[in-house]
């Protein structure tokens, strides 16, 4: 039972204590007011940090939740499965390794990972450093992996699907709020890249805004095209040829970069072609 302990008087509110029993003898007097206070602050912190774990959570999990993989065998890319078969490989494992940490540290930059041939590792260098970053890095840190071509698939799948999460809002929003994004095989969506074609005007805009958001935060590109292929060039015979992409976009994505080049590596995919 509760009672009024008119003996003491709290200077705050000027009120009389309260006699709060824990036992059938024993307790302490408080003054209700403060007591109230002080519940009310401790529901208000445990509230805040429930939040806040959930905010954490949800930050952590959006590698897993909502990334777009066209290649499963990526999702189970790591550091430790990466095993170099030459000098360069192992170099190139070693600076991913080193730009990861810097990721963790919270260091912001650009990171392009290059090759001319296919399947050498590309695609599994940007995947361990981002699972790396989103298990070892900053709580709060958001991490994304989408495959360039396949999300704009998915965007033009939108056009004529008004059921269809993945518009162009939704991933230019998405790439543009997470903290590393990697954008995987950029040039695969225009189709041989071998080829002179250049990227549609679409896809430009759609990755421009992309970059354009992305000015204060760091994204990781890997790519089978040259820098010459990117940004255009003059052959020999002095004819100017376009590169894949708008000139503002590259500028925008080649600000404060890292490189990861392969030149001797060759394609570890296997083949099972007799011939």
């Amino acid at each position: 039972m509760l009672n009024w302990d008119s003996s003491k008087k709290c200077e705050i509110h000027n009120t009389n204590f309260l006699f709060m029993p824990d036992g059938e003898e024993t307790g302490e007097s408080y003054c209700p007011i403060c007591w109230r206070d002080a519940e009310t602050k401790k529901l208000s912190e445990s509230f805040s940090r429930q939040i806040l774990d959930a905010d954490r959570a949800k930050k952590h999990n959006t590698l897993v939740k909502k990334s777009i993989i066209q290649d499963n065998t990526i999702k189970f890319a790591t550091f430790d499965k990466f095993q170099p078969t030459n000098a360069e490989e192992k170099r190139n494992k070693e600076h991913a390794m080193n730009l990861a940490r810097r990721y963790c540290d919270g260091d912001v930059f650009n990171t392009w990972i290059q090759s001319a041939e296919t399947g050498v590792g590309k695609s599994h260098l940007a995947m361990s450093i981002i699972k790396s970053v989103n298990q070892f890095g900053n709580q709060e840190t958001s991490c994304l992996f989408i495959d360039v071509a396949r999300v704009m698939e998915l965007i033009k799948g939108s056009f004529n699907n008004d059921e269809s999460i993945y518009t162009e809002e939704y991933f230019t929003t998405l790439c543009g709020e997470v903290d590393l994004l990697v954008l995987d095989d950029l040039g695969a969506e225009t189709g041989d890249i071998y080829s002179n074609k250049r990227a549609s005007e679409y896809t430009s805009n759609v990755l421009r805004s992309i970059f354009n958001a992305r000015q204060d935060k760091s994204t990781i590109v890997t790519t089978n095209l040259s820098g010459k292929r990117l940004t255009g060039y003059v052959d020999d015979k002095g004819t100017n040829h376009a590169g894949m992409y708008d000139k503002k976009m590259i500028s925008r994505a080649m600000v404060n970069i890292e490189s990861i080049v392969f030149k001797e590596s060759v394609d570890k995919r296997p083949s099972k072609v007799g011939f």
